[in-house]
């Protein structure tokens, strides 16, 4: 037989079959399955539940291991969810030289988010956890501060105490459990469907207990005993290094956020603003300060989410008799460690600057360009490239240490790129690798979130 004579036979035959027995014709069409209907969007009344290993990693931290789940409840009229929970219980592991592998750092947390109570006039985020960072960074003060590398000529196989312990140079153990509690109302409020536009009020708390460790012989320990001498150097510590001893820290916050992003957790258009201060009663060691943040994000979509632009600014300023550590950080809404790390200045050790005045920018361009779904769970996968930037000033006079100027050189900068994953609206993991061409150093990051 001819196969292309096949089709036509193949038709006479259906046509007979369907003339001669069309009541079996007619019962297989019920027994038929109907093919089903595609996905649409998310259904407006639904609870979203995501669990993952928490595998991260960090430069400084190592490798990241435990769990990190979140729930969030959605419900038409609230956004971007009614409520949501995030738990992560985590530890990190890192190689260190010399001694094989140690835990430097323990983080546990809950976090809780209620947008929509008071009639969906107020917000409240809370924050319980306790953490152990047994490698804190600490490297002096000031845009000008070395990070020197004393291991270098001593053989491990020689003195590996000594060794280990120059290894530790620039770094200290903190510990601290906490509560941070934040209350945002809103004041005015003008959003549609497709975008905010809204201003809120902040009034917060932020409570830690503090434990610093400085290890033998570390940079700390020297800084310290420094301190203590009545000489110029020891006179500028004296008011930079404050809260070595274990001490509480209570710290009140208010401000004012202003918010036009279309999404809050994977914007493309609209600016966020942070407009708050910080400050300390001095609940013991006269920690007494005042801090002033003004972090401010503008996003901008030239093709939806495959191609969009996001710029940040910060300026962080610190006024009076702040503990070191705090030196490190920036704003109120959530505290971040910078200049320096993940979520700061990519591509730069953690902590790796300290001062009392701090600029930082960061800049990417972001693109989720694959989007799928497995069994009702939607996903997407984009990558990101970034320019980080920042300037540190150690106090607002010159400020002197060993007869020169801590505050010397220019901006710091760090650059690379990454990969997005987003499961669902709201849990977003981010893969970055960077590097600082001024500081010579590299990073990579495997963390939740955007930086900004």
């Amino acid at each position: 037989m001819c196969l292309r004579r096949l089709p036509a036979l193949l038709a006479a035959f259906v046509a007979c079959a369907t003339l001669t027995h069309a009541p079996v014709a007619e019962a297989r069409k019920e027994r038929v399955k109907k093919p089903k209907k595609p996905k649409g969007p998310p259904k407006p009344e639904r609870i979203e539940v995501g669990a993952l290993p928490a595998l991260s990693y960090d430069t400084d931290l190592g490798l990241g291991f435990g769990v990190i789940a979140s729930v969030a409840r959605f419900s038409p009229g609230y956004r971007p969810y009614r409520w949501r929970l995030e738990l992560l219980l985590s530890a990190n592991a890192k190689r260190a030289p010399g001694k094989g592998i140690e835990v430097p750092f323990h983080d546990d947390y809950l976090n809780m988010d209620f947008p929509g109570l008071a009639g969906d006039r107020l917000r409240i985020t809370a924050r319980v956890g306790f953490r152990k960072f047994a490698n804190t960074g600490y490297y002096g003060f000031g845009n000008d501060s070395v990070a020197t590398e004393p291991w270098e000529g001593i053989d491990p196989d020689q003195d590996l105490m000594a060794y280990q312990a120059a290894r530790r140079h620039h770094r200290f153990d903190h510990i601290y459990p906490l509560l941070l509690f934040n209350a945002r109302i809103k004041v005015w409020d003008r959003s549609t469907v497709l975008q905010r536009r809204r201003i809120e009020a902040l009034v917060g708390l932020n409570s830690t207990y503090n434990i610093v460790r400085p290890y033998p012989g570390s940079l700390l320990e020297q800084d310290i005993a420094l301190k203590a001498t009545d000489t110029p150097d020891g006179e500028a510590l004296g008011n930079l290094l404050q809260g070595t001893d274990p001490h509480a820290l209570v710290v009140l916050s208010a401000g004012a956020l202003f918010d036009t992003r279309d999404h809050e957790y994977t914007p493309t258009r609209g600016t966020f603003t942070e407009l708050t201060v910080r400050a300390s009663p001095g609940v013991q060691q006269g920690l007494r300060y005042a801090a002033f943040t003004l972090n401010s994000a503008w996003y901008k979509s030239f093709i939806g989410e495959y191609l969009s632009f996001a710029v940040r600014g910060v300026a962080d300023v610190i006024a009076g008799d702040a503990p070191f550590y705090e030196l490190t950080r920036f704003g109120a809404l959530m505290p971040r460690d910078g200049p320096g790390g993940g979520w700061s200045l990519r591509g730069v050790p953690r902590q790796r600057y300290a001062g009392k005045i701090k600029l930082i920018q960061n800049l990417e361009v972001r693109s989720m360009f694959v989007k799928f779904t497995i069994k009702n769970n939607h996903f997407a996968v984009g990558a990101v490239a970034f320019l980080d930037a920042a300037r540190i000033w150690a106090d607002f006079g010159r400020t002197e240490l060993g007869g020169r100027s801590i505050d010397g050189g220019s901006f710091k900068l760090g650059t690379g790129g990454g990969l997005r994953v987003r499961w669902g609206e709201t849990f977003l993991v981010r893969f970055d690798g960077a590097y600082s061409p001024t500081d010579r150093s590299q990073g990579f990051y495997v963390d939740v979130g955007h930086v900004f």
